[in-house]
């Protein structure tokens, strides 16, 4: 990371050391993707990744917001200070108990009542006052470019709430601690002086020269030929449609109609091309996915010319590639996170599988977001919203590649003030290496108060209260108290308070396991994962009871899950009775499936074999009485069975005395 620039590399620490939000802008071209993806792969926190529309999410590699939250679509009112019950499954409320890092891309065009409603949630599943509940979020994107899509009722809902429509303007980011880090690198563009007029047309303060500059662009009624590879960027979708359509059917040759296989769930507004891809030869076609082949042969937003097409295949040759691509259906999946233990990992919910190739004569300024192209006309005289000048602009790696449909005016450079003003004053906010150590600080008290956090176990506990009535009193409301004056030096004294009351817990839980095993499989392992968190919090406090608190400790006990010390505590809990003979009669079962040529548990179970050596029956009939063993095995191996005990209770108590008769 430290080798691309200061930047990055102080963005990483934070993310790293602290739990502060950081919102990662920067300039078109400047590498926040490439930073997403690195954070996505190396990260040691729980993260989840989503974006506001379906197709940003897909290729994020996420989830859109409003799945991962199960969110309206329309304006959600701030909820003030009522905290209302968010009716998650069991499972979603785990997983949003375990995560630590949330990752939003494509901030610009997330709406600020989306924030408060994110905030909200995040604290009644962490069961904390503190922004998010203490999760980090990653919020990346820049705010020059496109703008939340809102319509002017929803507007109207939501103005008594906002000052604007950006996230910036959320309750929630009025009071979250937060860094603002701008990437200034830029890797898109090499024409220093097309950076600059760049940076003018960001700013909104674009000046003649450069307009001049810009204009001399402009080529009235330029139409380039077959063989030349440009894309037209224009505002509007249905002007996209029509060139689109009129240069495919300009082409001689017959259409070949390529249809996309759609698998378990995946959102209409990702597709990330047509369901229903008509192609000719001849035709100029971009990619819409990277080649993840070590050839790395093509990227997302390559433009190319169809050669020829085959059954499933076709073939496409890019500007100055002597070689033919051969391009095959390719698939996307749509991301769904779940936990499993205390991990959170990444699901196929669904794909959409099709030949990832789109008609590429003309594209919406829109879906060219985080795209790149060699050559492009630009069509903004248009434009009816902030940020479109500037993206339609800086898609184009250099100005000698870029044809203007129609001169640009000063006007087309569309702007919001509000945006301006807010960069203006964040960079008053700048991080420095000693703003990280602060948040480094604020971290492990953090730390400190989420060690003493029993709220994931109370979303663990539904269904247990009867089993364990004192709980509450014990340990959730003591809790809550000393959490309000939490005092470094107090800490170690609260952790011994809090161990022996959680052992006590895990030790009356685990009593109870046999019978909820018969009440429920559920029901059971649900008790089983409660018993794995509480020996994981064990652990943690076992530790600090007689340890200083510092964060270096926690992160690598918190990596650690059930390490030796839990280990040998939960072995404990869990030994068998008269574990010796239990092993004994495991190697009678499997001796005698051997000779019977039967699998083990057709012999007996590993569950009978435990509850034999718990009850140690001395007759036939007690033997028979055992579920898992009945009368027909007791008759068919009950001799074998009773030696067996009676040669291990004479073993333990050093006696030859005869044992009561079988009968």
């Amino acid at each position: 990371m430290s080798e691309l620039n200061p930047a990055i590399q102080l963005a990483y620490d934070y993310l790293e050391s602290t739990n502060t939000v950081v919102f990662l802008t920067g300039k078109a071209g400047t590498g926040k993707t490439t930073f997403l993806q690195k954070i996505r792969q190396e990260s040691k926190k729980k993260l989840a990744v989503i974006a506001p529309t379906g197709v940003a999410a897909i290729n994020a590699g996420g989830m859109t917001i409003h799945s991962f939250f199960q969110l309206p679509f329309g304006p959600i009112i701030p909820a003030g200070t009522d905290r209302p019950e968010v009716h998650y499954s069991q499972e979603k409320k785990e997983l949003l108990a375990t995560l630590e890092l949330l990752i939003i891309d494509e901030i610009s065009m997330v709406r600020p009542d989306v924030m408060d409603q994110i905030d909200l949630i995040l604290r009644n599943i962490k069961g904390t006052d503190y922004p998010f509940g203490g999760v980090q979020l990653l919020l990346i994107g820049d705010l020059s470019q496109l703008s939340p899509i809102i319509r002017e009722e929803e507007w109207g809902v939501l103005r008594p709430y906002y000052t604007t429509p950006y996230f910036f303007s959320s309750l929630v980011m009025q009071k979250a601690p937060y860094v603002r880090i701008e990437l200034d690198h830029v890797f898109r563009q090499k024409e220093q002086a097309f950076v600059d007029i760049l940076n003018e047309v960001r700013n909104q303060t674009i000046s003649a020269p450069s307009l001049e500059i810009l204009n001399a662009r402009y080529v009235p009624a330029f139409r380039p030929d077959n063989n030349d590879p440009y894309i037209t960027l224009t505002t509007h979708n249905n002007i996209a449609q029509q060139i689109n359509t009129e240069w495919l059917e300009a082409l001689p040759g017959q259409e070949q109609e390529f249809t996309a296989t759609i698998r378990g769930e995946f959102p209409k507004d990702a597709y990330p091309t047509e369901t229903s891809l008509k192609l000719k030869v001849g035709a100029q076609v971009m990619f819409v996915k990277n080649d993840s082949s070590a050839e790395k042969l093509f990227y997302n937003g390559k433009i190319g010319t169809i050669t020829r097409m085959e059954a499933q295949t076709v073939y496409v040759q890019c500007d100055r590639e002597d070689k033919e691509l051969i391009v095959e259906a390719l698939e996307w999946s749509n991301v769904k996170y779940q936990l499993e233990g205390e991990a959170i990992n990444e699901t196929n919910a669904g794909s959409f599988a099709q030949i990832p190739l789109k008609l590429a004569w003309a594209i919406t300024i829109h879906k060219s977001q985080g795209l790149s192209f060699d050559k492009a006309i630009i069509d903004v005289s248009e434009s009816f919203a902030h940020g479109q000048a500037y993206v339609a602009l800086s898609r184009c790696r250099s100005l000698s590649g870029m044809v203007l449909r129609n001169p640009i005016a000063s006007h087309n450079i569309i702007g919001d003030p509000a945006v301006a003003r807010f960069n203006e004053q964040a960079k008053a906010i700048q991080p420095n290496a000693k703003s990280l150590e602060r948040d480094r600080q604020l971290y492990q008290q953090f730390l400190m108060t989420e060690l003493f956090n029993f709220t994931p176990m109370q979303v663990k506990l539904a269904g247990f209260d009867t089993i364990l009535p004192d709980l509450k009193k014990d340990i959730l409301d003591v809790a809550a108290k000393f959490r309000k004056q939490l005092n470094p030096e107090r800490s170690q004294q609260a952790a011994t308070y809090f161990l022996e009351k959680l052992k006590t817990t895990t030790e009356t839980l685990h009593l109870q396991l046999p019978l909820l095993i018969n009440q429920s499989k559920d029901k059971a392992a649900k008790a089983d994962q409660l018993i794995i968190w509480l020996m994981n919090r064990i652990s943690l406090l076992e530790h600090f009871a007689v340890n200083p608190f510092t964060t270096t400790a926690y992160i690598a006990l918190s990596k650690n899950k059930l390490n030796s010390y839990n280990r040998s505590y939960l072995k404990a809990l869990n030994a068998i009775p008269n574990e010796k003979l239990y092993e004994q009669l495991l190697g009678w079962r499997e001796e005698t499936a051997a000779k019977e040529k039967v699998m083990p548990g057709m012999v007996l179970s590993e569950r009978a074999a435990a509850i034999i050596a718990e009850k140690l029956p001395a007759t036939l009939k007690a033997l028979g009485a055992i579920k898992g063993v009945g009368q027909h095995k007791a008759g068919q191996y009950g001799a074998g069975l009773i030696g067996l005990i009676r040669a291990y209770q004479q073993d333990i108590n050093g006696s030859g005395t005869e044992q009561a008769s079988l009968f």
